[in-house]
């Protein structure tokens, strides 16, 4: 843009943009007024547009205008007239009133701040502000708004990477705050007592009073003497406080508690084995902020009752937050607990926080789930079983109030669905009783989950589901010796009826799975359980966790389980009709491959052949469909489906051979090698199908080693064939295989030869494109791999 534009014509496009109907001109107007903006003509229209006040989309466009040119083209302005740009923004300060439009309000105030960021000629902005638009003596109030607005941005401002302070401004900028702050205290302090019509004023205050507790310029006795505290946690204790209010004194709470949390990780040493004055300033502030949060807890119990979630979720919040700060204390007090009120004071924490676990809405009781991490993170670190033993209570209490938020509704039928939020919610809660549950003992919570519904016989089913779904939370942990109650578990477990509830029935199949290592030590349950576990896999809504469950059970035991290899198989070949993820039949095929290497040695070639006659006849099916576009994804008309299969096959499977005999495996995979030379041909030009395949010949290669040597040279020449004519890098990571195994063999070291000879020239082409190394970086990897392997 050459020349100012007149104003007339910037109105005519921002009316074209808010309101023509055609969307070419809306684009064109867009375009123009991007251009404008970045112009220096932008400096003077949006000055005009603010002081002209025509309508609210040219009071919009001005403020955004100078907001943008004063964070990215400050430099444009010359040094003298910074001062007339400053006062113009005052004077348009000035103007905003009761109906001015937010929006327009909250970019004049983030301009003002950022040219007070940047404008180093201006020595006392703060305390301008505050004697221009602060409360006078006849409580004018009308000016309050944007002061508070441009206070409240200014400390944000300080972290915004797109402002391009350096760091000795920055270093100016955060002494002129520090040397203001008693200022803003008292500017808030004042402000307090003014009545306003504005009913948004208050929330501004506490947002102004959280932004500069944030910034922690604000030291401890400016906090202690503050009297804008007490009126957030009067706020906060007020029954008739708004949502908005009460969320912004929360907000306040938290901001000062982080603060107290950063001074306590702080080194806070001592001298002569006394305080020192900062650390004995910070021991009163969270004294008083640990009494006044107490304090709160009759009128969370009120939120409660009038079921006030909004408001519980801000007391859970300062709770927590409280509780965490002052972690490092709490766990400090335990070294020498000589039962002082101190002591007591700061564990009544964990009873408020505690509290809020109870709470109905499993949502709030969420909020307190990073404490309980952070607590048993410096509990396990520090390794002290005395200091530990004192938060077994409370993490009891903890694991008994998750377990019942857990439970499902009463009328919920079937099993939860994955996407479901209340699944995610205990999926959650098992990942945090697997973190915590050290503090109690494993064996401790799975008993007493077990004595709460042994023998309850007219206990409601989700009672029942939710103590098996903690128990499965922790089965793991269980040593493969405990001869106290896992066998009247597994026997409770195997007698759940067909007719009970479908949840019940699918946690139970879960659970089971997780006791694998425990049987793998009790043999004589190991059948009962395969064969309950076989009973429910073709049930479809217990399908999932009855294979889950079956891959534990032939991964971990199988030794106990190869006499079934027969029923096995069978379960394999109708895993596909399984509505189950592609990744569980997977799982599914590795533990039934887990037991074929169990299989005695005369046996494991003929078992291994029919475990993979399974997937090779589907994959020549597929091959022999003239039709490609038949292929679905993650279906069983996609070869991936069968592909990720085989490989799960050859790379599971361990097998003890002696050289000088042939490999167990080796018929098997070279009746394979003819499936999978057809899929590379029939699918050649699909880069996902020559990445599973070559994965699968990879993992085959290793299974046998130099007995693949017959597969040797059909396999290089369709690699190199398939390579030049589609360039996929999996191929060059196979050939990089190949020398892995035979580059130690001298009779295969031409051909060895042969094969990167032929490979490197169309690898070379592709790299010597304009941006081929970047557009390629797999092929550069698997060359550079390639290399050092022939080296």
């Amino acid at each position: 843009m050459n020349e100012l534009p007149a104003i007339e014509v910037v109105y005519d496009a921002l009316n074209a943009l808010y309101h023509n109907p055609d969307p070419i001109s809306k684009e064109r107007a867009s375009q123009w007024l991007g251009d404008l903006q970045k112009s220096i003509f932008a400096w003077k229209i949006a000055d005009q547009l603010l002081h002209v006040k025509k309508d609210m989309e040219s009071c919009y466009f001005g403020a955004q205008t100078l907001r943008t040119k004063i964070q990215f083209a400050f430099h444009e302005l010359p040094s003298e007239a910074h001062n007339s740009l400053r006062d113009s923004m005052l004077n348009h300060l000035r103007q905003i009133n009761e109906h001015t439009n937010t929006v327009i309000v909250t970019q004049l105030c983030l301009a003002l701040a950022d040219l007070l960021l940047q404008m180093t000629s201006w020595k006392t902005p703060i305390q301008d502000l505050i004697q221009t638009f602060g409360p006078k003596n006849n409580f004018e109030t009308t000016h309050i708004w944007p002061l508070l607005e441009v206070l409240t941005v200014l400390p944000e401002e300080m972290g915004s990477r797109t402002l391009r302070l350096g760091a000795n401004r920055r270093s100016e900028v955060l002494k002129l705050f520090a040397g203001s702050t008693e200022n803003v205290l008292h500017l808030l302090d004042s402000c307090l007592t003014i009545p306003s019509s504005d009913r948004l004023i208050g929330v501004r205050l506490l947002r102004c009073f959280s932004s500069w507790v944030h910034l922690q310029a604000v030291t401890l006795h400016q906090l202690t003497s503050c009297a804008t505290l007490g009126h957030v946690f009067a706020t906060l204790s007020s029954h008739h406080s708004t949502p908005l209010l009460h969320e912004a004194a929360s907000d306040a709470v938290c901001a000062l508690l982080q603060v107290v949390a950063d001074q306590e990780n702080e080194d806070n040493t001592t001298q002569n084995g006394q305080l020192t004055s900062t650390l004995n300033e910070l021991r009163t502030l969270e004294d008083s902020l640990v009494q006044s949060i107490k304090n709160l807890e009759p009128a969370y119990h009120l939120a409660v009752a009038e079921e006030d979630t909004e408001k519980a979720l801000n007391y859970c919040r300062v709770f927590t937050e409280i509780a965490e700060a002052l972690l490092h204390r709490m766990l400090e007090s335990t070294k020498n607990n000589n039962g002082t009120m101190n002591t007591s004071n700061l564990f009544g924490l964990l009873d408020l926080v505690l509290t809020c676990v109870g709470h109905h809405d499993y949502e709030v009781a969420e909020i307190t789930f990073g404490f309980w991490y952070k607590l048993s993170e410096d509990l396990y670190h520090a390794n002290d079983d005395d200091r530990t033993i004192k938060f077994k209570p409370y993490i009891e209490r903890l694991i008994g109030a998750v377990c019942r938020h857990c439970q499902m509704e009463p009328d919920h039928e079937g099993v939860l669905e994955e996407s479901d939020d209340f699944a995610g919610f205990r999926s959650r809660v098992s990942e945090l009783v697997k973190d915590v549950v050290f503090i109690v003992g494993s064996a401790s919570v799975f008993k007493h989950c077990f004595y709460s519904i042994h023998g309850q016989n007219n206990l409601p089913w989700e009672v029942t589901e939710s103590a098996l779904f903690i128990m499965q939370a922790v089965a793991k942990n269980i040593l493969p010796d405990e001869n106290e109650v896992v066998q009247s578990v597994v026997e409770s477990l195997l007698q759940v009826p067909e007719s009970a509830h479908a949840a019940v029935r699918f946690t139970t199949l879960l659970l089971l799975g997780e006791l694998g290592e425990w049987m793998d030590k009790h043999p004589a349950v190991v059948e009962p359980v395969l064969h309950c576990v076989l009973r429910s896999i073709n049930d479809p809504s217990l399908a999932v966790a009855a294979s889950n469950s079956l891959e534990a059970i032939t991964s971990i035991c199988r030794d106990h389980v190869k006499s079934h290899f027969d029923i096995l198989l069978q379960v394999v070949s109708a895993l596909v009709t399984l509505p189950i993820p592609t990744e569980t039949a997977v799982r599914v095929v590795k533990g039934v491959t887990k037991v074929c290497s169990r299989l005695p040695d005369h046996q494991i070639a003929d078992a291994l052949h029919q475990l993979c006659k399974i997937h090779v006849d589907e994959l020549t099916r597929i091959c022999q469909v003239e039709n490609q576009s038949k292929v679905v994804a993650k279906t069983s008309s996609d070869p991936v489906y069968w592909l990720d299969r085989l490989a799960s096959i050859f790379r599971n499977l361990s097998v003890n051979a002696k050289k000088s005999e042939q490999h167990p495996c080796q018929l098997a995979i070279t009746f394979t090698w003819p499936c999978l030379s057809m899929t590379l041909d029939k699918f050649q030009t699909d880069r996902r199908v020559m990445e599973r395949c070559c994965r699968c010949l990879r993992f085959a290669l290793r299974l046998i080693g130099h007995q693949s040597a017959p597969l040797l040279q059909p396999l290089v020449t369709q690699m190199v064939r398939l390579y030049n004519a589609h360039h996929h890098s999996c191929f060059l990571y196979l050939a990089s295989i190949l020398v892995d195994e035979y580059g130690s063999e001298n009779d295969c070291i031409g051909g060895l030869i042969s094969m990167l000879e032929a490979l490197l020239p169309r690898a070379f082409q592709l790299l010597q494109e304009p941006q081929g190394l970047s557009h390629n970086p797999d092929i550069v990897d698997d060359l550079f791999r390639l290399f050092a392997r022939f080296l």
